[in-house]
């Protein structure tokens, strides 16, 4: 009997020290509007990774206060920067990851116009309302912002706004026939089939739209792995409408 209960005691030893320990996985932080592409790149590469959605502003602000993200990719530098300066993330990691481009889109079986001016784009809401992420913290809304200022239309259309908390959410207005025009990405349109793009912004009117990722100054292991994944799937972005970056550029993921 004792010689038993030690060879059990040495069995169950090696049973514990046989079986390794499970790697945790990956939690994502990311723009709304990485989803379709995003979702994509994690299946096609047998990610071990969770990807949380949202508008960048409630992503960042969530990091800074210690959420559980080991990688973040945001719509705009700006609150990649503000993350910086709060030391929540690595900045040796960081990287521009992909680009998109703004556009004003419509309803599929809706006519295509050009905005010559505000009035141009009132007419065409026919009373309705001009869907936009948040002007002053949603990226797709602070990129209209700053496009429709250059252009002199803010003020004007800015009683006609229904500012969202992300740009899916104007994008889902206008899926749903509840506004009759949005500002959103190109890759949006491209990811949503009752919709198109009616109207296109002159890119030189509003800043290039970025999306920088980094490791956040909590990441696990595994995180360096699944960024690094990311970063080869360009060709997975493209092909969901985002836009490339001149890889003459600094900051692109090389």
């Amino acid at each position: 009997m004792k010689i038993l209960r030690q060879t059990s005691r040495i069995l169950a030893f090696l049973c514990i020290v046989a079986v390794p320990a499970f790697a945790e996985s990956v939690t994502i932080f990311a723009a709304s509007s990485l989803k379709t592409a995003l979702d994509r790149v994690i299946a096609e590469n047998d990610l071990d990774a969770i990807a949380v959605y949202g508008g960048s502003a409630a992503l960042a602000r969530q990091v800074a206060h210690g959420a559980d993200a080991d990688v973040v990719i945001f719509a705009h530098r700006d609150w990649m920067d503000w993350l910086e300066i709060q030391n929540a993330i690595t900045a040796k990691s960081r990287c521009d990851v992909t680009g998109n481009r703004l556009v004003l889109a419509g309803p599929v079986d809706g006519p295509l116009f050009t905005a010559e001016n505000a009035k141009d784009i009132i007419d065409a809401l026919e009373g309705g309302r001009l869907a936009v992420g948040q002007l002053s913290s949603v990226p797709a809304g602070q990129y209209t912002a700053q496009y429709l200022t250059n252009r002199g239309w803010l003020e004007p259309l800015r009683p006609h706004l229904a500012e969202t908390s992300n740009v899916r959410l104007a994008l889902a207005l206008l899926a749903r026939a509840e506004v009759p025009l949005a500002f959103v990405y190109a890759s949006d349109v491209f990811a949503e089939d009752r919709v198109q793009m009616v109207f296109k912004p002159d890119p030189s009117e509003y800043p290039a739209i970025r999306y920088p990722m980094a490791l956040t100054a909590t990441a696990n292991a595994q995180s360096h792995e699944v960024a690094r994944r990311i970063m080869q799937s360009s060709h997975v972005f493209m092909e969901s409408g985002f836009a490339g970056i001149p890889k003459n550029q600094t900051e692109w993921c090389q």
